[in-house]
């Protein structure tokens, strides 16, 4: 299996974050974790990749690279690639693109013209790659769209994503009741063009102001960057201190530095799976929830990819389920009183020893190949 990453044609540059740690405890403790989530009944998705066939030239468009999902889910994707039955079924290139839909449009037209026999895509916007997609799909390319939206229907176009809007309706459903359904709140709008995070906000716009005593106070756009979302909350507070909650799309710490800097009591916080995420909210004795994004959804578009190309049905769309851990539980969810919610606990779904970038756990657990922490923290 060969793979290799490359740099977007119209010069985007990879943002690198090294990940390290004391790892050696936190490895430790979370190796039995990692087995008993393997211990799946039943076929998993790797055990119905053939083993022998063609080997497969996939390529992986990414838009962005600012956050650390981002750079744990090309970390995955190139580590399932090198693992069997993967390695023997594929040759993977991974093209990193600026986050905007021109230049991720020219990389997927580059890419269909080199004969890639599919395209894993997250895309920059929700319609502005499409008819880059659909001049692959005419060329003969199998394209997998991943991670964010894109709303293109037709022949040989794969989607595999997660319900963002379903998922933040019970993270805004579980904030509205730590709040005691009354309160100011502040929204988060996350990445510009992102068409996931508009879904994501207007979600939150939608159950917030079913509730009667509680006031959306403002909005604040943070591009899935801590220091961006601490400077835009910062400003905020100055406007007014009386806020009882602030969703983010990704970093609680965004909220507990600008409400600990201004002196103020730290409110209801939600965000992304990320394992600094509970730690600090845990650390400060804040309330929060968190949702977890598999940074592996690009190890199941590849998945999915060599399937089809060996000629397996699938649906047009695949919706997986995140996983959800709070710092409380038992609250009344409604018509979400089905959703399992987790509760915050060191060494089962957040470790004190492991680094604040880790997206814990990183596949679904009947994806099929155990991913080591190594990849993740980027010790490798």
């Amino acid at each position: 299996m060969k793979k290799k990453v490359v740099a977007c044609l119209l010069g985007a540059t990879m943002v690198a974050t090294s990940m390290v740690g004391s790892m050696s405890v936190f490895a430790e403790e979370t190796e039995a974790v990692t087995e008993a989530a393997e211990e799946t009944a039943g076929e998993t998705d790797t055990d119905k990749i053939n083993p022998e066939g063609d080997t497969y030239k996939i390529a992986l468009s990414n838009s962005y690279m600012g956050n650390d999902w981002r750079q744990q889910m090309e970390a995955i994707a190139e580590y399932v690639a090198s693992q069997e039955p993967y390695a023997s079924r594929c040759e993977l290139t991974i093209v990193n693109c600026e986050n905007d839909a021109e230049s991720q449009s020219a990389s997927i037209d580059a890419l269909a013209a080199q004969g890639y026999d599919a395209i894993l895509v997250d895309p920059a916007s929700e319609t502005g790659v499409n008819q880059a997609i659909q001049r692959a799909v005419d060329a003969g390319i199998l394209v997998v769209v991943f991670d964010q939206p894109a709303s293109i229907s037709a022949d040989n176009v794969y989607h595999i994503k997660f319900d963002g809007d379903r998922n933040y309706r019970i993270i805004s459903t579980w904030m509205a009741q730590a709040i005691g359904e009354e309160g100011n709140v502040v929204l988060c709008e996350g990445l510009q063009g992102a068409a996931e995070a508009e879904l994501e906000y207007n979600a939150s716009v939608e159950v917030f102001e079913t509730y009667e005593n509680i006031n959306i106070l403002a909005s604040y756009q943070d591009d899935y960057d801590p220091a961006k979302g601490e400077q835009a909350l910062s400003s905020l507070i100055a406007a007014n201190e009386d806020i009882d909650a602030v969703t983010t799309q990704g970093y609680v710490s965004a909220v507990i530095n600008a409400f600990s800097k201004a002196g103020l009591d730290i409110p209801v916080s939600c965000g992304g799976g990320y394992n600094g995420n509970l730690k600090a909210l845990m650390a400060n004795g804040a309330e929060g929830i968190i949702d977890a994004y598999y940074a592996g959804l690009s190890a199941n578009a590849l998945n999915f990819a060599i399937r089809i190309l060996d000629g397996e049905e699938m649906e047009e769309t695949t919706v997986l389920d995140c996983a959800f851990v709070a710092t409380s539980v038992g609250y009344d969810m409604g018509e979400y009183s089905d959703v399992v919610i987790e509760q915050a606990e060191e060494g089962v779904n957040y470790f004190e020893d492991g680094p604040d970038e880790l997206i814990w756990p990183p596949v679904n657990s009947d994806f099929g190949i155990d991913i080591p922490m190594s990849v993740l923290t980027g010790e490798e």
